[in-house]
């Protein structure tokens, strides 16, 4: 038996996979013209409120998907973190980060174009990983309020943490947006681990028993429903996890979806088990100026990443998320896309409320 052939045979397997990674990694790095010059092909109704959002955006990078993002006239935009790069300690360096950010001609046209909200990730919060041990904690929520442009009154800068909620719309049919800090509170990871901190819990509570009639997105810069992968998660802090998703059970909204970042890959998750009379959905966009590298592709060709939640198949492009809230019928619907820098919707999933008494949602994927 010849060994060395028989050798050869894994190796080969092991160099093509790696060509195969690195060629795909060329093309998704290709340099494209400014985008997303196309205009959104179902622009919003009357009764539509529209939500753009998204994360992970360096400054020193060129920003493609702000056109895309301008074209889909959004009502509101939401950073779900990592709004600037800088995980550093010095506060002055932050803030001229956040300014560059801020200067941009392409961002100050969102700015005038729509209000926008946003919470934080590690880049911005100054420690990587961050928790609640961060000595410069104070400093860093005060100028990245200054970012989003919060008042000067605001409770937001009286609290310790960013987390904060918007209401919009009328009685019955509201919308809340929800933003948690998952930071400055938060405990080293553990299983007995807490991520919130106390008083942002008693907070949320209050806030969802105020929302059974709401529509709730609720922000968070880590996943929540997805747990089998290998990177920061909600299940970095299983016992807090748990407790969210009761919490979310008990209180029981109309309807809720969970926004969140981070990944640098975008993706939509399912539960039918989450204790809520609906499926329960969390739509995962990111990153807005880059995305996962070659070692994410070598890692995930022998160890695919896992999901028991996911609809469809992950998106490893830049991208953005888009929610629109259409309640101009007797029942909301619910759209849920993660669209490309040329503004295409590339993952979709489309929920209904067939009535206000079973709240029993019809998902359809799309793309």
């Amino acid at each position: 038996m010849n060994w060395k052939r028989i050798l050869w045979i894994p190796i080969c397997l092991i160099m093509l996979g790696i060509a195969t990674i690195l060629v795909l990694q060329f093309y998704s790095r290709r340099p494209t013209p400014v985008s997303g010059d196309q205009l959104d092909r179902a622009p919003a109704k009357p009764g539509v409120f529209r939500i753009a959002f998204g994360s992970c955006n360096k400054q020193s990078m060129p920003n493609h998907m702000w056109r895309a993002i301008l074209n889909c006239k959004p009502d509101l935009w939401i950073w779900l973190g990592h709004s600037v790069d800088a995980k550093a300690e010095d506060m002055s360096f932050l803030k001229s980060q956040y300014d560059n950010q801020k200067q941009k001609p392409e961002y100050q046209d969102l700015l005038r174009s729509c209000r926008i909200v946003g919470t934080w990730d590690d880049n911005e919060y100054g420690m990587k990983n961050g928790n609640g041990l961060f000595k410069k904690k104070a400093e860093s929520q005060q100028l990245f309020l200054d970012f989003i442009g919060e008042p000067e009154e605001s409770i937001r800068r009286q609290q310790n943490g960013l987390y904060t909620s918007y209401v919009y719309g009328e009685p019955g049919r509201r919308i809340k947006v929800i933003l948690l800090d998952l930071y400055y509170n938060a405990d080293i990871p553990g299983p007995e681990s807490d991520l919130l901190g106390e008083e942002q819990w008693r907070w949320l509570n209050n806030q969802l028993r105020d929302s059974k009639d709401d529509i709730v997105l609720l922000g968070s810069s880590l996943q929540l429903l997805p747990f089998e992968h290998p990177y920061n998660r909600w299940d970095d802090y299983p016992k807090s996890r748990k407790r969210v998703l009761q919490l979310l059970a008990e209180t029981k909204p109309k309807l809720t979806v969970i926004l969140s970042g981070d990944r640098h890959l975008g993706e939509i998750s399912k539960s039918n088990d989450s204790g809520l009379p609906y499926p329960f959905y969390e739509i995962t966009s990111s990153g807005l100026t880059h995305h996962v590298d070659f070692f994410y592709h070598l890692r995930a060709f022998f160890s695919p990443e896992r999901n028991r939640y996911r609809v469809g198949e992950l998106f490893f492009e830049s991208n953005f998320g888009i929610i629109d809230i259409d309640q101009s019928g007797k029942f909301p619907v619910v759209s849920m896309q993660i669209r490309d820098q040329e503004n295409q919707v590339r993952r979709q999933v489309r929920v209904s409320g067939e009535s206000p008494e079973s709240a029993l949602m019809i998902a359809s994927p799309a793309n």
